[in-house]
């Protein structure tokens, strides 16, 4: 009992959700932190849940900030969970690689289950830049396998409320548009009459000016007269 006590966690990840990365999980113990690579973000993958959108993704950033080339692995304690693209490769000195990870459809409370699911990313220093297969990870020395391991959390986005739409009636609008309606037919029959005024006087004025007297100054002063009475009314009317 002591000694099961005193041994060290043990932390399984698998990578994909096949029979091929099932066989590959294996326990990580005591590995060396991670200085090869450097992963943004460095503690957790925040996920944000937006209405109609079932396939939240975030982009983990991995650098090679070693002297030598890197192989790296991501893996997951969840693989039906996520779809990790690319989940391995290689990276030349200063080299980044950005991992599109992308957290699939799930029944129930999706940020409550993601909460607790983890990620490990695993790197190795290699002499050369050939991908390193799966099956080859296993004959690295544990000593010389850094890893770092991230968290992750989701946080749903409500839904926008709609905006209100405008009205499309006039702040200004008359209270009564009956009595607006009364003024603006009795308005009409007043200008409809001055009207005919004007004309009668202007046919007067005519058969003066056809005399040769001084009828044509008196058309000007009458159709002058006649515009500025329009236009007064027409803005007293429009005013209001």
């Amino acid at each position: 009992l002591l000694q099961a006590r005193s041994a060290p966690a043990q932390y399984t990840l698998c990578v994909g959700s096949d029979r091929a990365a099932r066989s590959e999980c294996r326990c990580s113990i005591d590995m060396p932190p991670m200085k090869l690579l450097k992963c943004d973000p460095e503690e957790t993958l925040t996920f944000v849940n937006i209405p109609n959108n079932s396939t939240p993704s975030k982009i983990l950033r991995l650098t090679n900030q070693h002297k030598t080339n890197v192989a790296f692995k991501v893996k997951t304690t969840a693989p039906k969970a996520y779809l990790v693209r690319p989940s391995f490769g290689t990276l030349k000195p200063g080299e980044s690689q950005e991992i599109q990870i992308i957290l699939q459809p799930q029944q129930g409370d999706m940020s409550k289950d993601a909460n607790n699911h983890r990620f490990l990313v695993q790197a190795v220093a290699i002499p050369n830049n050939e991908q390193v297969p799966r099956e080859s990870w296993a004959s690295f020395p544990k000593d010389e396998v850094q890893e770092h391991r991230l968290g992750v959390a989701v946080h749903q986005e409500e839904a926008a409320a709609p905006e209100p739409r405008a009205s499309s009636i006039p702040t200004d609008a008359p209270q009564n548009l009956k009595e607006e309606y009364d003024k603006l037919v009795q308005y009409t029959l007043m200008l409809e009459k001055e009207k005919k005024r004007l004309e009668a006087d202007l046919n007067d004025l005519k058969g003066h000016a056809s005399s040769g007297g001084d009828g044509f100054s008196k058309l000007t002063l009458i159709i002058a007269v006649m515009m500025a009475f329009l236009a007064s009314y027409s803005a007293q009317f429009f005013s209001r």
